[in-house]
């Protein structure tokens, strides 16, 4: 079962004319698949995949990574266009007021919205684990997209955090894009996997990303980082932190349930 890339109206929205703009960028690299997109970049077929669905606004990560991945060396002008972009978005947005989440989603939930989503006012139902879609190359990118929870800043630094998961060739991969909300010197960021069942942080995936300094807007991303974990419900937990860098991040022995995405469901 599949289906082809769903078509994209270049006048339909900022969000819309984006992704238009990157598949154009990809055509004009030859149409090269997104396994070997993902390839040439060290990341995920389907986080490349997604940021071209033109359903949301990309993170800034995976635009950078999708570009990258078409030849582009230069990268200024998309990550200005992006900024662009998120600003106009947020300038619409309603503010949440969202707190982290002590205990994570359940699994059945959708993805918890981006920021776009706050301004259409609607929630994207996503296909079920194993089911897939066809691209114009032939390609067959399984539908299991990068799930991230809305940006929430960190009570210790001034960064807005955004944990994502997501499910690579039978790999939990987790990552954590950043943004400065002011200037940082030297924060550290801990990214690790949650068990949603057990309600434990699983301490062999935990890693660590030396920020440094900062400026006010500035993004960062912190892995991703791909884990071989047996069959169960996960999140990606995060933890932003003043520096230096420690072993740990606090609580941590508490059992810190850090900033979460939503779940991913890894099967066996």
């Amino acid at each position: 079962m599949g289906r082809p890339e769903r078509k994209l109206d270049p006048e339909g929205g900022l969000i819309e004319r984006f992704a238009h703009d990157l598949r154009q960028l990809r055509v004009a690299a030859g149409q090269p698949t997104y396994r070997i997109m993902g390839s040439r970049v060290g990341c995920s077929p389907s986080r490349l995949s997604e940021a071209a669905k033109g359903l949301r606004l990309p993170s800034l990560s995976a635009t950078l990574d999708y570009v990258r991945a078409c030849g582009v060396t230069d990268t200024a002008g998309w990550e200005r266009r992006w900024h662009e972009i998120n600003d106009e978005v947020e300038q619409h947005a309603q503010p949440t007021g969202e707190p982290a989440p002590s205990e994570p989603d359940t699994a059945e939930a959708s993805p918890r919205p981006r920021v776009v989503y706050k301004v259409a006012g609607t929630a994207l139902a996503f296909l079920v684990a194993g089911a897939a879609f066809f691209w114009g190359s032939g390609e067959v990118v399984p539908d299991v997209p990068t799930r991230c929870r809305s940006p929430h800043t960190s009570p210790r630094v001034p960064i807005s955090m955004q944990p994502c998961v997501a499910l690579t060739g039978g790999d939990v991969v987790a990552s954590l894009d950043l943004r400065a909300v002011g200037a940082v010197d030297g924060a550290v960021a801990y990214v690790w996997l949650h068990d949603a069942a057990s309600r434990v942080p699983l301490a062999q995936t935990l890693r660590t990303c030396e920020l440094g300094a900062l400026r006010g807007n500035q993004a960062r991303t912190c892995g991703p980082f791909a884990h071989e974990v047996p069959p169960g419900r996960y999140t990606t937990a995060v933890a932003v932190e003043p520096g230096p860098r420690r072993s740990e991040p606090p609580l941590w022995r508490r059992g810190a349930t850090g900033t979460q995405s939503p779940q991913l469901v890894r099967t066996p």
